[in-house]
């Protein structure tokens, strides 16, 4: 009978143990030269995508650690099942290796030149044997890729997009990529940039952008309930609201 009670008094601390144990936090990276989307602010990681995933995981009661790196150190940090990451987009590669969430937003991505050196865009092929303004990291579609790694366009890749409108301002490249909201902010607050560079009336292409991991951190159950909280989110119209506090919705 004693050794009956002590098993049972055992087996009650077992489990008010484990209903007591804290729930792990899940990593998060973000891009920090991506702003409004997402940047840094003194070790903060601040804008639209930082906003969004922290309501969605206060609803999930998970708590998040968010850090907002250089893309190139969030990408390493997926590929090797430390982190997840937020506002990334899907290619084949990427598909192979990580696991997404529903959509979060659609990106835009524009084409900017100097004015005065506006040209017909149709698609990718309109941009072969030029030199290309880019974000180090980025993926722009599968054909723009493709068109860079065959060299058919040249691609200089830097760290943010307000340097890449310096070069092109400078005649240091022939166009820059970058999301209509982010051009649109830089010209806003640039009077000579805006002055200088327009964007071309066709976009590259739409990007939808998503929260995800590598396969390998076994986080399908983490996205689905995610997934669940940002479906809530955008049916009780906080999601737009989030959004909407850091520009405005087109």
């Amino acid at each position: 009978m004693l050794m009956q009670a002590i098993r049972t008094i055992l087996l009650c601390l077992c489990l008010s143990l484990s209903f007591c144990a804290p729930v792990l936090a899940e990593s998060v990276m973000f891009d920090a030269h991506d702003p409004p989307f997402m940047y840094d602010v003194d070790g903060q990681a601040m804008g639209v995508y930082p906003a969004i995933l922290a309501e969605a995981f206060k609803r999930m009661g998970i708590p998040l650690e968010m850090q907002a790196v250089p893309w190139k150190r969030a990408l390493s940090a997926i590929d090797h099942g430390q982190s997840g990451v937020g506002g990334i987009y899907k290619s084949d590669e990427r598909l192979k290796k990580y696991d997404y969430s529903d959509k979060l937003l659609d990106e835009v991505i524009q084409v900017y030149v100097l004015r005065g050196m506006e040209s017909e865009f149709t698609s990718v092929s309109s941009l072969t044997g030029k030199t290309i303004g880019v974000l180090s990291g980025w993926s722009y579609g599968e054909d723009f890729d493709a068109a860079a790694r065959s060299g058919k366009i040249i691609v200089e890749a830097v760290a943010g997009d307000t340097q890449n409108f310096f070069k092109l301002m400078r005649g240091h490249v022939d166009a820059v990529l970058a999301v209509s909201e982010v051009g649109d902010m830089i010209m806003a607050g640039s009077p000579d940039i805006a002055k200088a560079i327009v964007a071309l009336p066709i976009p590259l292409s739409n990007f939808p952008t998503f929260l995800a991991f590598n396969k390998s951190a076994n986080k399908t159950e983490v996205l689905a309930k995610f997934n669940s909280a940002i479906a809530q989110m955008k049916a009780d119209g906080s999601m737009n609201k989030l959004v909407e506090a850091i520009f405005p919705v087109k």
